[in-house]
Formats: C-alpha cells, structure tokens, sequence
C-alpha cells in the first residue's frame, strides 16, 4: 500500500511538474510574440520616420527640377517673333513653377488638376494669333509631364482622367492570369494576403489563421512568395506583404466596391 501511494504521488509531482513547465513554455511563447511585435511596430515607426525624411530630402531637387525644365523648354521652344512673346512666356513660367509645387504634397486632389488645366483653357481663349497654339502645346506638354510625375509619386490619381482603352489594349492575358489572378483566386491565400495588410505574420500563426498545417500551408504560401505578392524577412523569420501585394487587395477592393459587393 505505502509503494503504491509514494508511486501515485510521484506521478502526481511529475504531472504537476509537466503541467508548470508547459505553463511556463505559454507564457515564454506569449512574452515572445508580445516582443516581436513590439519590435515589429518599432521598427515600421523608425521605417516610416526615414520614408519621411527621404521624401522630405527629395521632394526639393524635384521640384528645383521641374522649374528649371519649364523655364528652359518655354524659353527654347516658344515662338520667337511675336510680340506677346516676353508677357506670355512670364505667365507660363509662373503657372508651370505653381503647379511643380504641388509635388511637395502629400496628396492632390483631381479638383485640383482641373482647376489648373481650366486656367491654361482660359490663357488659351485669350490667344490672339494662330502662332500661339505652339505656345499653348508647349505649356500643356509641360503640365501633362508634371501631373505623369505626380501619379508616379502616388500623390494624385484620376480614373476618370486615364484613356481607359489604352490601359486595356496594355493588358497582357497570360501575365495577368498568373501573376495576379491565380495567387488571389484561393480563399485561404487572400485570407493570409488580407491579415498581413494589418501586421507581419509567423508560419505558425498563419497555420492557425488558415488551419492549414505543414506542406498544405508552405504550398500557399509559395504561391505568394514566387509572384511577389509576400516576402520573408528571412529563411525561418515571419511574413511580410509587399507592395504588389498591396496594391492588389486595394484592387480587389475597388473592384468589389463598383460592383456592388461591398455596401
């Protein structure tokens, strides 16, 4: 009876010694994963600071630039022997070296676009010889390469403004099928692209997300990986979305809107 019992209590000690360990390991694995979020949050706030100051330090040759661009090319390129020449070409210079100013904004409006390319349909009106439309082209050029600048800064966009046939004649089938359509065209992949747009991921959180496990989970996430839609901080680090990744789910999301799915 006395084996017994110091048995039964050396297997409750055991069990109590697993239960404790097992305990410790959770609350390790919580402290952990709270860490590395920390990291990660600090580390994207330290990302988006540089970002900020990059494009701060950028921001002031571009605009330098496209000044100097306009003041030169009106100066070269408009007509000589007109006697609105000198008047006309301080106009121009002062709307184009206005509207070279807006690259410094954070985002512009396509109210205010309109508002600028009104103001050159109103010069345009006031054209007194069949000489000035040079002129008018030229300034236009000039605006046009600006506002092409602007969208390639992803500070201003106008789908109403883009010549929807030639973005569609553009679309090359094969390439969009599987770099675009097939890795979004499975529930549980846009279930990992969406939860990644929030924060970074683990493998093992992304299992639990998904409720894949293994080589099931690592298939998908492949998928992801190869067309650039994800990538990993490294070989056994967590996930991270890309902006191809991104700019698909914000895709989908207009898509989704226009055609009434999303109230």
């Amino acid at each position: 009876m006395r084996l017994i019992r110091v048995e039964t209590t050396k297997a409750d000690s055991e069990l109590h010694y697993i239960e404790e360990l097992h305990s410790i390991k959770e609350e390790v694995t919580s402290l952990r994963n709270d860490f590395s979020r920390f990291l990660q949050r600090a580390n994207q706030q330290h990302i988006d600071e540089m970002l900020a100051e990059m494009r701060k330090n950028f921001m002031k040759p571009m605009v330098d630039y496209l000044c100097e661009d306009a003041n030169e090319r009106m100066h070269s390129r408009m007509t000589r022997n007109c006697g609105m020449r000198e008047l006309c070409e301080v106009t121009f210079k002062e709307l184009l070296q206005e509207t070279a100013g807006l690259v410094v904004r954070p985002k512009i409006e396509a109210a205010t676009i309109k508002m600028y390319r009104d103001k050159l349909e109103e010069l345009k009106k006031e054209a007194k010889s069949p000489l000035c439309s040079r002129c008018f082209s030229e300034a236009g050029n000039l605006f046009e390469k600006q506002v092409k600048i602007m969208r390639s800064l992803q500070i201003y966009e106008d789908r109403e403004d883009m010549d929807e046939k030639g973005d569609i004649s553009a679309i090359e089938p094969e390439k969009i099928v599987s770099e675009v359509c097939e890795p979004v065209a499975n529930r549980q992949r846009l279930l990992m692209l969406k939860a990644l747009s929030g924060e970074n991921k683990t493998f093992s959180e992304l299992s639990k997300l998904t409720g894949l496990r293994g080589g099931n989970l690592l298939f998908h996430l492949q998928k992801l990986l190869d067309t650039g839609m994800v990538l990993q901080r490294s070989e056994r680090g967590d996930y991270i979305i890309t902006r191809k990744g991104y700019s698909t789910l914000q895709g989908l999301s207009r898509i989704y809107s226009e055609i009434g799915l999303i109230d």
